[in-house]
């Protein structure tokens, strides 16, 4: 009987790795290493001016003097420099610092903007100007604008001031995001 219990008790061994080794050749294991990148908005105010020659020119960081009655070459459009397609929207404003240091913003009520409202931008109720088409990686809007006309009724209280023109430009996703700029979500407060 105790031959019998050895001889069973082998088989059941034997079959034990029999069968674990089956399993373990039937089974297999792997990991895959899937890199999901998302897409990127990233945009870049581009300010030009025209020199003497009429070559396109950066415009300088230390602005111009102005005259009354005089104009200043600005051309500003804005360019994707993300990897996305992109909306944009863009708010001009001037600031206005006396020789004396005090500073206002303003409405331009003495300067006016030569703007290029093709059919390309438009101005929105928030004050916005609106690029309306879809911006691809790369790529350049139209020009918004390329001119300021000072006023040759400019007074005393311009002499010796300061005006910038201040460009805020604004971009969010075009995919996925609204069939056209003004129903697009997620500007900047």
């Amino acid at each position: 009987m105790k031959k019998k219990l050895l001889l069973a008790a082998m088989m059941v061994i034997y079959l034990t790795v029999v069968v674990t080794g089956t399993i373990a050749y039937f089974t297999s294991e792997d990991t895959a290493h899937n890199v999901i990148t998302s897409g990127g908005v990233k945009i870049k105010i581009i300010e030009k001016t025209k020199d003497e020659d009429g070559n396109l020119v950066d415009f300088p960081e230390e602005g111009m003097k102005i005259m009354p009655g005089s104009a200043v070459s600005k051309i500003v459009s804005v360019k994707n420099t993300g990897n996305s397609e992109a909306w944009i929207r863009v708010k001009v404003k001037s600031e206005f610092q006396t020789a004396t240091g005090t500073s206002s913003e303003t409405e331009m009520a003495d300067a006016e903007i030569n703007y290029h409202l093709s059919g390309d931008w438009s101005l929105g109720n928030d004050g916005y100007y609106y690029y309306e088409n879809p911006l691809p990686a790369g790529e350049v809007t139209s020009v918004l604008f390329d001119k300021v006309t000072f006023s040759s009724e400019m007074g005393n209280k311009y002499q010796n001031s300061t005006m910038k023109i201040v460009v805020y430009a604004e971009a969010v996703q075009a995919a996925n995001n609204g069939s056209t700029v003004l129903e697009a979500q997620g500007w900047p407060a």
